[in-house]
């Protein structure tokens, strides 16, 4: 179980940490009954669109470090969202950003980030693309 702390004794489950701690993640029960079982990617029942809309809008509150630096995927998200051209990216744009960032994405076991500038770097090859009638790929 690579989710348990190392330093956990008998890989007790109140050391679990990190990814566990995610809302799309099994339960402990799951991965310790069904290891061999993949969980399906999916949002838990009661989580709906409002929920996700104040989680966004709560995160894009948050200061990002003006010398740049680290951002968490949603405040990737916040930086695309109040992009001024945001409105002119389409489902190919977006597929491109996603191919663009998905190899930047680093995990320090604490939650996934981001460089600032990856972002920054990212729109501005989709918006420069878009020029050239391609999605800057």
């Amino acid at each position: 179980m690579l989710l348990v702390r190392a330093h956990a004794p008998d890989a007790a489950l109140d050391t679990v940490a990190g990814h566990t701690l995610m809302a799309t993640c099994p339960p402990p029960s799951h991965f310790l009954a069904h290891p061999e079982t993949p969980y399906p990617h999916q949002m838990p029942p009661d989580v709906g669109t409002p929920d996700l809309m104040k989680l966004l809008d709560l995160s894009s509150r948050l200061p990002l470090d003006s010398a740049g630096g680290e951002v968490t995927p949603i405040m990737a998200w916040a930086m695309v969202l109040g992009h001024q051209r945001c409105a002119e990216l389409d489902e190919g744009d977006v597929r491109g950003l996603k191919e663009l960032l998905v190899g930047k994405i680093r995990c320090y076991g604490f939650g996934a980030v981001l460089e600032e500038f990856e972002v920054r770097d990212a729109l501005m090859t989709v918006f420069a693309g878009k020029g050239n009638g391609g999605h800057g790929r």
